[in-house]
């Protein structure tokens, strides 16, 4: 098995399978994965960490023993849901989208990726269009059956981040290697999506600000939620340029005390 167990915290609060959602993330050197109830509870977090198997075939077997060494079944929940970060992308309108072109929009926005995947976000009506590796998704969608694979800027659109931008302008950014996603929201509405290359968080800092500036919603009182990879110089790059700014450490209710030392703000994709 080429997983092993980095991180696993159970709660003492039980539920059958049926009623949890289990989302995973795929990450560099192995994945990330929550279950939750339906009240949105907390119930496990977990990482697995190791190389990716090169063969669909190993990747499928490195997950189904992953999941059976902890203890976790591979179906009978409530959703399953695989989040893919992917560094290019291009959102489409539902209306205006059509299957057979996904290349095309992809490199309409200088996207170079081989294998082009799509996730639809309705709550937006938007149709996010991006480049994954085809091997290792098809890989976990065959090992957990019934899986559905979403891109980040899906899984921040659709989030009940959209009702806490009523009052005011909201911008998440996620760190990632060297890179940084985007999202913005304003008057509950999700308004802008994007992955941007960075060199320092000076850079990150401009780009951010050009990025706000295009949707809209500089200077009008925006609050700054940070997760991922970020660091002290990071948030203190940025805070002072928003009224607020806090870690995000996601949407679940981690409120059982065996979550107190995991650093949620790491791993926020799968806790909303």
């Amino acid at each position: 098995m080429s997983y092993s167990s980095k991180t696993l915290i159970h709660s003492n609060t039980e539920a059958a399978t049926y009623e949890k959602r289990l989302s995973i993330c795929i990450e560099p050197n192995g994945f990330s994965f929550s279950e939750s109830d339906a009240q949105g509870r907390l119930l496990t977090f977990g990482e697995a960490e190791g190389a990716h198997a090169p063969q669909m075939t190993g990747v499928m077997s490195d997950v189904k023993s992953f999941l059976a060494a902890v203890h976790m079944p591979a179906i009978g929940y409530r959703a399953m849901e695989l989040i893919v970060p992917a560094d290019e992308h291009v959102w489409m309108p539902d209306e205006l989208y059509v299957s057979g072109n996904n290349h095309q929009y992809l490199r309409a926005v200088g996207g170079t990726a081989a294998a082009v995947m799509t996730s639809q976000c309705r709550e937006v009506g938007l149709t996010d269009i991006f480049g994954a590796d085809d091997t290792l998704v098809t890989a976990f969608k065959v090992a957990l059956p019934g899986i559905v694979v979403k891109s980040q800027h899906v899984k921040l659109a659709e989030s009940a981040l959209r009702q806490r931008s009523k009052d005011h302008p909201l911008v998440v950014i996620l760190w990632r290697g060297a890179r940084l996603d985007v999202a913005a929201f304003r008057e509950g509405r999700y308004v802008f999506g994007n992955s941007l290359p960075f060199e320092s968080a000076s850079d990150a800092l401009f780009q951010t600000v050009g990025v706000l500036r295009s949707a809209g919603i500089e200077d009008r009182g925006a609050e700054l939620l940070m997760c991922g990879e970020a660091n002290r110089e990071r948030f203190a790059e940025f805070s002072p340029y928003f009224p607020k700014a806090t870690l995000f450490t996601g949407l679940l209710l981690a409120d059982d005390p065996a979550f107190r030392q995991l650093r949620t703000y790491r791993h926020a994709l799968v806790l909303m």
